[in-house]
């Protein structure tokens, strides 16, 4: 470490020790409450020697009081909050903390609140980046979300749908637990943007692109960029390895399939705006099935669709809906011979009629 460096750490702890004590007098005046605020967030150095102050106070043994100063202010600001922490450079200035009249020894029954507090704004304002800990977002039944992540890529999460972030030195890890999720990658030279959908992994080379985990399948459609598409335990990315023959790497405007059987002999060609609708609230299809166009209506609707016929279940249809405007499927399916459409307020039975013999 060079002394400048030394000189700056020195100069952060001992502004650090002056915030801890004057902290203790009372509630700051809204003034000073955002230069503490503000020098917490100037830079992670600045948190990580607050939370070394408040280790050592709460270490000498102290019993820990209830606190007085109400610390929830300091983490809805900061939970409201969009600026990212900057590396270690010259100590941010700061205003002089307002003179303590208490000694150092009444500061301590607040130093686990201090701790939760510096913590809570370690956490809030690098998304878990700094520590590691993992993320959830989760969209409703018959919702969509948008969340921009700590490393600048956006997530959007279509209808119940839910995924892990992660983060460590070497990759920028979501976990798609259930639903579907479009990428949009913001570019890292030192970590890979990694996907994983149960069995499925897929590895963004500076790329847009979904992914639709569902019953029994995966699928990973490209928009932009390109993806490499793998299955099982991706031990050769530990070794740093060449990636395995059965890799594939699946180009914009191509969709690969992944279920029991594996990864799809060879991606497809797709129709982007249909196999994206559903970024505009869209349900878009082309001789699909029509059990599965009424399974993605059910993921939206509040009464679900229900086709026990196989036969009926396999019949291809096209159109274009609204996500949200079950009526106006009710009534193309209301158009299709041979079917009849019976309802209740639990739930929409789509039968097939037999001709009367």
């Amino acid at each position: 470490m060079t002394p400048n460096q030394e000189e700056i750490l020195g100069a952060i702890a001992q502004q650090a020790g002056e915030w801890f004590i004057a902290y203790q007098a009372g509630p700051l005046a809204a003034a000073e409450s955002a230069a503490f605020l503000g020098w917490l967030r100037a830079s992670p150095i600045h948190v990580q020697e607050y939370l070394g102050v408040a280790r050592v106070a709460s270490g000498l043994g102290v019993a820990v009081g209830e606190p007085e100063v109400p610390l929830e202010i300091f983490l809805e600001q900061v939970r409201a909050a969009d600026e990212r922490v900057v590396p270690l450079a010259t100590p941010a200035p700061a205003r002089k903390p307002p003179a303590s009249r208490l000694s150092l020894w009444r500061a301590w029954p607040i130093a686990a609140s201090l701790l939760a507090l510096a913590a809570g704004i370690l956490w809030w304002v690098h998304d878990g980046e700094l520590l590691g800990i993992p993320k959830t977002y989760q969209s409703a039944h018959g919702e969509q979300s948008l969340q921009r992540l700590a490393d600048g890529s956006v997530l959007r999460l279509d209808t119940d749908s839910t995924v892990t972030v992660r983060y460590s030195s070497r990759e920028r890890l979501v976990e798609v637990n259930r639903g579907r999720s479009l990428f949009e990658i913001a570019h890292d030279d030192r970590r890979r943007f990694r996907v994983a959908a149960g069995d499925t992994g897929a590895i963004a080379i500076g790329t847009r692109f979904d992914v639709y985990r569902k019953a029994g399948v995966t699928l990973v459609t490209v928009a932009e960029g390109q993806v490499a598409v793998f299955t099982g335990d991706p031990a050769w990315l530990r070794s740093d390895r060449t990636a395995p023959a059965y890799v594939q790497r699946v180009k914009a405007g191509y969709q690969v399939r992944v279920d029991a059987g594996g990864l799809s002999a060879q991606p497809v060609a797709v129709d982007l705006d249909q196999a994206l609708g559903w970024l505009q609230h869209k349900i878009v299809f082309e001789h699909r099935p029509l059990g599965e166009v009424a399974a993605e209506f059910n993921r939206y609707g509040r009464i679900p669709i229900e086709i026990e016929d196989a036969t009926l279940r396999a019949l291809p249809v096209s159109g274009t809906f609204d996500a949200d405007d079950t009526e106006s499927f009710i009534a193309f399916l209301e158009r299709l011979p041979g079917v009849r459409v019976e309802r209740t307020p639990a739930r929409i039975r789509v039968v097939k009629i037999t001709p009367s013999t």
